[in-house]
């Protein structure tokens, strides 16, 4: 019972891991198709370094704005400016795979951020961004309080996680 109890604990880090790269990659890619997204990341202490983290050893992503650039570190350790923590794995699983808001995740105290609360509220409000890209609109429905908006759609979004790093411009981009 002990061992299947430990690969249902490790299948859910698994799981949240590959969930946490792609939701890194997705920040940069949001950095790249909508403006919201650059100006949030633009207000960002330059240069800065955030992370995601589930603890208490869970897995982790990363991102670093350094001048006009940001970008996605993965799960590298590192000395983040702002840390924002789920509380375990089984509290970020319904956040990460689009059944609760990331917003909904910080209003139940399953997360918690060390630093300056108004660059968390900006990692935020670009986070809800991201999940419109990534999650299907019959998900987002539930998880936004408002129908996401998008400047591309889903299938650009996807295409654009290829790339780690994103420039950032404090004007718009067609």
């Amino acid at each position: 019972m002990a061992a299947r109890a430990w690969r249902v604990k490790r299948g859910r880090k698994a799981i949240a891991a590959i969930v946490l790269w792609v939701l890194g990659r997705g920040l940069v890619a949001s950095a790249r198709l909508d403006g919201r997204v650059r100006r949030e990341v633009a207000s960002w202490p330059d240069p800065s370094v955030v992370t995601l983290l589930i603890a208490p050893w869970g897995p982790r992503v990363s991102w670093r704005r350094a001048g006009n650039s940001l970008t996605a570190i993965g799960s590298a350790e590192v000395d983040p400016d702002l840390l924002v923590t789920f509380k375990s794995v089984d509290v970020a699983l319904p956040c990460l795979l689009g059944m609760k808001g990331v917003l909904d995740a910080f209003t139940e105290h399953r997360s918690t951020a060390s630093g300056d609360l108004k660059h968390a509220m900006s990692v935020l409000r670009c986070l809800h961004i991201v999940e419109g890209y990534l999650f299907p609109d019959i998900m987002t429905r539930r998880i936004l309080p408002r129908p996401a908006e998008r400047s591309r759609g889903h299938l650009v979004a996807y295409a654009n996680l290829l790339h780690s790093s994103a420039t950032i411009e404090s004007g718009e981009r067609p």
